[in-house]
């Protein structure tokens, strides 16, 4: 750890309110702020002959810290066929898109692709395994959905995975079929495993550099700190944690990083033997670089798919979605990774999954109480009143991403009705009931620039210009706490980092303008200038 001394001078300091006055400055000590504000009182406390660093004027804001995305996915997805719907809004595009990539090389390899979103396309519907094969030459198709709740393949994948029309539903999955019985090519939740054990494997190595290449672009945004929600997802997991080690060893990656193991591999999901605690994966790093943090469990899947569990009927389909796991195997999970002394991780959209969350949850403390055990529950998206209290009472933490609602909100009044649609994701009941609350991205399910989130969070207004919810709609400063000091304490760091205060480390972006004080719309053409870690520039624009 560096013991220098810095001086960061001639800035303003964004809180909420106009920016008015002299500058201020920053001083930082051993990467840990030791003052903020008065030039003059900053520079006595930071000592005599500090280097000094001019920040131009620029704005300082606590760095981002997105404490629930998929790092090594974001890395890895920088090397897939683009789909999203900016690069291919219909699915004659889709095909041209994976006809180049085919065309590329002949070696009989995989043609993947991320982004997708069936609600987007001009046909409104997934590609299927036909249109698929179309501008495959022969080789196997895998597209993910942008949720990464669906996963649609041409006949080959299939062929290699071993689906036919004769293949049973995987318990928390979907073979979707056509009117003959026959697989459409469209895999939902669980059933991608069966595709996802048969592709190729990216070796230690490219995770290594996919995680510092994830790194480099989350570091141009501000965001200083971030949570890997699936750990082990990609590779086993000793040989994921690995991968996240190295890339931290070999010096190209600031970002500090929470990996979030999955919390099937940590036991076997069908035993009852105690689970491993968390200091059984503990990574011989710098553990403020990257640290294990919660167990992370699916509950249910995703609205823009209809696989989050709900309890109405969607609208548009008549179906209720689907639970990953049955309740009484949720339970079990939860209790026995409470048991372990594990802070847990639940993905949970639709209501009827959030009960099964909650009742597990409180379930494993009066089985075994801990004090503060804060487990989360992530998305949280179409939670009651009640629900909402429940949380309050057993101190879980609503893990929101504001940006669902500017990229995928379009999709959720035809498929809730207006009522739920204006209610997902409602901050003002979180606010008003007393439940913590973070904001994070779902990376690359979002482009996930925390400026694109701030903005969302004040506005709420889908692709398509309607507004849901506006009682729920936030200030830009209280979305930049959301993301900052929301985060800290959701990854129960907040005694490091998440404020701009003496103490903490000294983490923190340099933008242009102050975001928290601008319109709404002007929040976006705003530019970070500099992104600090530890007291140390990692990002100059």
């Amino acid at each position: 750890m560096s013991s220098e001394s810095i001086l960061f001078t001639n800035c303003a300091i964004a809180d909420g309110s106009p920016v008015e006055g002299a500058p201020h400055a920053v001083g930082v000590r051993a990467e840990r702020v030791v003052a903020v504000g008065d030039p003059e009182t900053v520079r006595s406390a930071v000592g005599p002959t500090p280097r000094m660093i001019d920040l131009l004027g620029g704005v300082v804001l606590p760095g981002f810290d997105d404490c629930h995305m998929h790092i090594l996915s974001l890395g890895l997805n920088l090397r897939l066929i683009n789909v999203t719907q900016s690069a291919a809004p219909t699915i004659a595009v889709i095909q041209a898109r994976v006809r180049e990539r085919a065309g590329r090389s002949s070696d009989g390899s995989w043609l993947l692709g991320r982004g997708y979103n069936q609600n987007l396309l001009a046909e409104a519907r997934h590609p299927s395994r036909d249109e698929l094969d179309v501008p495959a030459s022969g080789r196997p198709v895998a597209l993910w959905h942008t949720s990464g709740h669906v996963l649609a393949v041409n006949s080959l994948a299939l062929e290699l995975a071993g689906i036919t029309a004769d293949t049973l539903d995987p318990d928390g999955g979907e073979i979707e079929r056509d009117h003959h019985g026959r697989p459409t090519g469209v895999l939902k939740e669980t059933a991608m495993e069966l595709v996802r054990r048969v592709l190729p494997q990216p070796s230690i190595q490219d995770c290594r550099d996919a995680v510092a290449d994830a790194a480099a672009a989350l570091t141009a945004e501000g965001i200083t700190s971030a949570s890997d929600a699936a750990t082990g997802q990609t590779l086993p997991l000793a040989d994921e944690m690995t991968a996240y080690a190295a890339a931290v060893a070999s010096g190209n990656c600031p970002t500090r990083m929470t990996l979030m193991p999955r919390i099937q591999l940590l036991g076997d999901p069908g035993s009852d033997e105690p689970l491993p605690s968390p200091q059984a994966y503990r990574l011989e790093v710098d553990s403020h670089l990257v640290r294990v943090g919660a167990t992370k469990i699916f509950s249910d899947g995703a609205l823009t798919t209809r696989t989050a569990a709900v309890r109405q009927p969607y609208v548009d389909t008549g179906g209720r979605g689907l639970l990953t796991w049955e309740p009484d195997q949720l339970e079990r999970l939860i209790r026995r990774a409470h048991e372990a002394g594990w802070q847990i991780a639940t993905h949970a959209i639709g209501d009827r999954a959030i009960e099964t969350a909650l009742d597990a949850y409180e379930r494993a403390q009066g089985t075994a109480s801990r004090p503060d055990p804060r487990h989360r529950i992530e998305h949280v998206t179409l939670p009651d009143p009640a629900q909402i209290g429940r949380m309050a009472r057993l101190g879980i933490v609503a893990v929101l991403q504001p940006e669902d609602i500017a990229v995928l909100g379009d999709a959720y009044p035809p498929a809730l009705g207006d009522f739920r649609a204006a209610n997902n994701s409602p901050v003002a009941w979180f606010r008003r009931l007393g439940v913590r609350v973070a904001f994070s991205s779902d990376r690359p399910v979002t482009p996930g620039n925390p400026l694109m989130g701030v903005r969302a969070a004040e506005e709420r207004r889908t692709a398509g210009g309607v507004q849901l919810g506006p009682e729920h709609c936030t200030t830009a400063m209280e979305a930049v706490r959301f993301y900052s000091e929301g985060s800290a304490y959701a990854t129960c760091s907040e005694m490091d980092k998440g404020q701009l205060r003496p103490g903490l480390l000294a983490d923190f972006v340099v933008l242009d303008r102050d975001i928290t004080t601008i319109a709404p719309e002007d929040i976006t053409g705003a530019r970070v200038v500099r992104t600090i870690v530890g007291g140390r520039i990692v990002f100059e624009a």
